[in-house]
């Protein structure tokens, strides 16, 4: 009985100094999933933050494991920036977005990015503590307005990391059903004879599908394909090689000072002019934008098989991880 009262009066003051020796302003450490990849195939990725909303308390730290081509931005009121940066004749991608800018703290003021994620499809892990209350909003300027997510700081909160994190991954787990669901009942669609295949994902739901067709889509030769943008988080490119190898996407420019330029391939970029295909040289529909985004950005492409044959395709954004490739057969 005496060893059992000494043991835990022993815990009680064990317990008593951690208590008075941890750092003022110390607080917890809650933990945001970042679009976590779905299936090992990438056909079905998510497209949100896991869970969307958090309650923290002030001094408690968010750590993003940001899975994906993702980031976390608090704008604190501002307009995003740009995507891209025109110098020239050439389009870089907006050195703003894509690297880590400001502190390791927020008060709701200010920007705060992760910047992309450096050694993708590497993990990146982000941290933020929160040093006021308030409701704060943050984006993946990758994937614009549809991916977002809010931290909620208050004074005290019952919750805990471990319980907001199972409802993450509930949140996750319901995002990549909904994907399998829409991926299992793709169908593409015949309208006043063109085939469209449209490139489909859903930002309520918070999922992308990265591919064209779950078959070889067979053709009568004088088909026209389009391809048509019903994602509101992704680009892609519709793109026949040709023989060639798949050109490379961004094309890093190194600096003497600061982080390279990220050069979009003006090969990826510019659409070609071809109209019909017969299996020869090198097609490419240019980047198709997001469904949502201005009006003047192209979000579909058409092109008329004149000639049978089997026919692969690619999409150069999202070959090089995700291996998002199509094959049309024409008879």
């Amino acid at each position: 009985m005496k060893r059992r009262v000494f043991v835990l009066m022993l815990a009680v003051f064990v317990a008593a100094t951690v208590t008075v020796s941890a750092p003022a302003g110390a607080g917890r450490t809650w933990t945001v999933l970042a679009g976590p990849w779905g299936p090992k195939d990438y056909s079905v990725v998510s497209q949100d933050f896991y869970p969307r909303t958090v309650e923290i308390a002030v001094g408690d730290t968010v750590t993003w494991r940001i899975e994906g081509f993702h980031g976390v931005t608090f704008l604190s009121g501002a307009a995003p920036a740009e995507p891209f940066v025109r110098e020239g004749n050439d389009t870089y991608l907006n050195p703003k977005n894509e690297f880590p800018s400001g502190g390791t703290t927020y008060d709701g003021t200010g920007y705060r990015n992760s910047g992309s994620p450096p050694e993708f499809p590497k993990p990146l892990i982000y941290s933020l503590t929160f040093t006021k209350t308030g409701t704060f909003h943050y984006v993946c300027l990758i994937h614009g307005p549809a991916m977002s997510g809010t931290v909620i700081v208050k004074k005290k909160v019952t919750g805990s990391p471990a319980a907001a994190l199972r409802r993450g991954r509930s949140e996750l787990a319901a995002s990549l059903k909904a994907g399998r669901a829409a991926w299992a009942k793709f169908r593409p669609e015949t309208k006043a004879g063109t085939v469209v295949i449209p490139l489909i994902g859903n930002g309520q739901a918070g999922f992308s599908i990265l591919r064209f067709t779950p078959a070889p889509l067979v053709i009568k030769a004088g088909t026209t394909v389009t391809w048509t943008m019903r994602d509101p988080h992704e680009i892609h490119t519709v793109t026949f090689l040709g023989g060639e190898k798949p050109p490379q996407f961004i094309i890093p420019q190194p600096q003497q000072q600061g982080p390279p330029k990220l050069l979009i391939n003006p090969k990826v970029l510019t659409p070609t002019q071809v109209k019909t295909y017969d299996g020869m040289g090198f097609v490419n529909s240019g980047i198709l934008f997001p469904a949502g985004s201005p009006p003047d950005l192209p979000k579909s492409f058409s092109l008329t098989f004149t000639k049978p044959g089997r026919y692969a395709y690619v999409c150069v954004v999202h070959i090089p991880v995700e291996g998002m490739v199509g094959t049309i057969i024409v008879k």
